[in-house]
């Protein structure tokens, strides 16, 4: 019980009072949610990607076994999705929203933050691995998912090409790869900004409590945030033990996997047309749901 209170205040606690922040300034300042929002996806979000990619110090083969778990858990959780919504009978709008809302977490604001919290530099440069792999599908197959039914092939590969975070996420692979050096200006500048992304996120994340309202969202809410808080730390105990992953390595996987519903599919519902309220009230809930779910999976596994 010591462990999971002392996740609860001091890990999990921090990360909801700035997410206060964003919900006093919605109530208080009516800020516009899509202008900053805005400012994430284009700017914010590719520098963060760049930046921690870029600067990442881990040897190549565990990065490389990061990236692996990584792409796996998001597909699987897919797949999951894809078998839970035919059970369900979601219409073609609908399936889209469930997809996308159980296979992107919010590894970024949420999760790099915690693992920081809880593990230090070592946490934080592993869980990278999860949010570069899952900002790259967001941009690329999360795009694909939420125009599915609203907008053309040709269409929707217009828009994954405008994409900065695309761009951003392929030129910190070469960098990173080949060991490229960038000029130290250049390259504090994009790390201040992408510093910038998780905060801004959070502060989004609290418009969104303030902007929730009680009837909002559709019947399949509920079955999202249970497959999302309970059926991703599982899966992703279960694909650990496939892959063999250990040490902090391992432990940043599963917390990343147990994560809530991220903030950006608010994002691309409101790009693509798709429901914001069923959305924002299943990143609402889930993300108030997930101290305790997070707390009892970290305390549970001995994370």
């Amino acid at each position: 019980m010591n462990v999971f209170l002392y996740v609860l205040t001091q890990n999990i606690l921090p990360i909801m009072l700035v997410a206060s922040f964003g919900y006093l300034l919605r109530k208080q300042f009516d800020l516009h949610i899509g202008t900053l929002s805005s400012v994430v996806f284009n700017v914010l979000s590719p520098c963060l990607v760049f930046a921690s990619l870029a600067n990442s110090q881990l040897p190549g083969d565990e990065l490389v076994e990061l990236v692996g778990f990584s792409a796996l858990n998001i597909l699987a959780m897919g797949a999951l999705a894809l078998i839970l919504a035919r059970l369900l009978r979601l219409e073609r709008v609908e399936l889209a929203t469930f997809l996308i809302v159980v296979m992107f977490v919010n590894g970024g604001n949420y999760g790099l933050t915690l693992l920081h919290l809880r593990y230090g530099d070592a946490g934080l440069s592993r869980g990278v691995g999860y949010y570069v792999t899952s900002t790259i599908l967001v941009y690329t197959l999360g795009v694909v998912i939420a125009s599915m039914g609203r907008v053309s092939w040709r269409d929707t590969l217009k828009r994954i090409v405008r994409l900065p975070a695309v761009y951003a996420a392929i030129l910190a692979i070469v960098v990173y790869s080949f060991r490229i050096p960038i000029p130290t200006p250049l390259m504090s500048g994009i790390t201040i900004a992408g510093n910038g992304a998780i905060p801004v996120m959070l502060l989004v994340l609290g418009m969104q409590f303030a902007d929730m309202r009680p009837n909002d969202g559709g019947h399949y809410v509920w079955p999202a945030i249970g497959l999302r808080l309970i059926g991703g730390p599982l899966l992703g105990v279960g694909i650990a033990t496939v892959l063999g992953l250990q040490g902090i390595g391992r432990s940043a996987m599963i917390i990343e996997s147990a994560m809530p519903t991220a903030v950006i599919n608010l994002i691309l519902a409101s790009e693509f047309g798709l429901p914001t309220s069923s959305v924002a009230r299943i990143v609402v809930l889930s993300t108030l749901a997930s101290p305790l779910t997070i707390a009892a999976t970290i305390t549970l596994l001995g994370l």
